[in-house]
C-alpha cells in the first residue's frame, strides 16, 4: 500500500504548537538548533498567539513542525511514496523530499512570508467554501465581481470545497450571497494576506529570484504540485513550484486524486491541524487515514503498520 505525508498550510496554526516538542528527542533538538541559528531567536517565543498573528511566523512555525513530524515518522520506518504540501507546506514537503536544505527552506519560508505580509498588510483574506461544485461557484464568483471588488479562486480543495481570496470587505459580501444561494459553509479563515492569486504576482517574481539562488537536489521522494496538480519528480520543476504556486491557484484536489489513482491508500497528515486528512476522509472514504495530531507517533506507527499487512 502506497503511503503519502500531508503537509498543511497556513491556517492551520495555534499557540503554543511547538511546546509539546521535546528537546530530550535528537531529532527535535537538531531542527530546533539549526533554526535558532538561521533566525536568531529562541523557537520558544516564535509560536505565541501574538506572533502567529504575522504570516511570517505563522509559516515559519508550520515548516518547522512539519518537518520535526515527518522525519520523526520517517525514524520509525514509516515510507513516504509522495509529499504533498499544502501551500506553504510544499517547502516542508521539499525538505523532506530532499529537495531543499532545511536551513534553504528557513530562509525561503522567511523571505515569502514578509513578502506577503508587506504587499497586503491588512483589509485582505480568504474565505472557505464548502457545499458546491465548482462551476457553480464560479458562477456565483463571477456574477459578484461585476459589481465588487474582485476576488479570485484561490485553493481546490475538494470536490466541493474551495477557498476564495480577496479583500475582506468583498470577501464578506460574497459570503452573504453564497449563504443565500444554500452553500453548506462559507467562512473567513484565520490568514491575513490574499495567497494564490493575481494579487501575489509581485511575490511570485521576487521568489524565483530567491530559488534560481539556491542549489536544489533531485527529489528523493516524487512530490505533489500546487501549481499543476501534477506529480513531479526533477528538482526545476519543484522549483519552479515553490515560486510560482504563492500567485496560482492551488490544484489540490487534482494532486490528491492523482496520487490516489497511482494507489495511495495511507494518508499520513503531519502536525499540526487535521485539516487535510478531514479533505482526505471526504474525498477518498476506501483510503486509511492519519492525522499526528488526533493520533500519537505509536499510533500512528501501528496503524501504517497494519495498513501494510492489508
Amino acid at each position: 500500500m502506497k503511503t503519502v505525508f500531508l503537509f498543511p498550510g497556513q491556517g492551520s496554526q495555534h499557540p503554543r504548537m511547538l511546546k509539546d516538542y521535546s528537546l530530550t528527542d535528537s531529532i527535535v533538538a537538531n531542527i530546533f538548533s539549526e533554526a535558532e541559528l538561521v533566525l536568531g531567536e529562541p523557537i520558544k517565543t516564535l509560536d505565541t498567539k501574538e506572533r502567529l498573528a504575522s504570516t511570517v511566523f505563522a509559516q515559519i512555525c508550520l515548516l518547522i513542525a512539519g518537518v520535526i513530524s515527518a522525519r520523526r515518522l520517517l525514524s520509525r520506518g514509516i515510507k513516504a511514496d509522495y509529499v504533498a504540501g499544502h501551500s506553504v507546506g510544499a517547502f516542508a514537503a521539499a525538505v523532506i523530499g530532499g529537495v531543499l536544505s532545511f536551513t534553504d527552506a528557513l530562509k525561503l519560508v522567511w523571505d515569502r512570508g514578509t513578502l506577503m505580509e508587506q504587499a497586503y498588510p491588512k483589509g485582505y483574506g480568504m474565505l472557505a467554501v464548502t457545499g458546491f461544485q465548482l462551476p457553480r461557484l464560479q458562477q456565483i464568483v463571477n456574477q459578484h465581481n461585476q459589481h465588487h471588488s474582485i476576488v479570485y479562486l484561490s485553493n481546490i480543495n475538494a470536490a466541493d470545497q474551495q477557498v476564495i481570496a480577496g479583500e475582506i470587505v468583498s470577501l464578506s459580501a460574497l459570503a452573504g450571497a453564497l449563504e443565500s444561494a444554500g452553500i453548506q459553509k462559507a467562512q473567513l479563515l484565520n490568514l491575513s494576506v490574499p495567497s494564490h492569486c493575481p494579487l501575489m504576482q509581485g511575490v511570485s517574481t521576487a521568489l524565483k529570484d530567491s530559488v534560481a539562488g539556491l542549489k536544489l537536489n533531485e527529489p528523493l521522494i516524487p512530490y505533489c504540485s500546487n501549481y499543476s496538480g501534477r506529480i513531479l519528480t526533477t528538482a526545476e520543476t519543484i522549483g519552479d513550484d515553490l515560486w510560482k504556486s504563492v500567485a496560482s491557484t492551488v490544484k489540490w484536489f487534482d494532486a490528491t486524486t492523482l496520487i490516489y489513482e497511482s494507489g495511495v491508500r495511507a494518508f499520513i497528515e503531519v502536525s499540526p491541524s487535521g485539516v487535510l486528512s478531514k479533505i482526505a476522509a471526504s474525498s477518498f472514504p476506501e483510503a486509511r487515514i492519519m492525522s499526528m495530531d488526533s493520533q500519537n507517533l505509536d499510533t500512528v506507527s501501528w496503524l501504517w503498520r497494519d495498513s501494510e499487512t492489508v
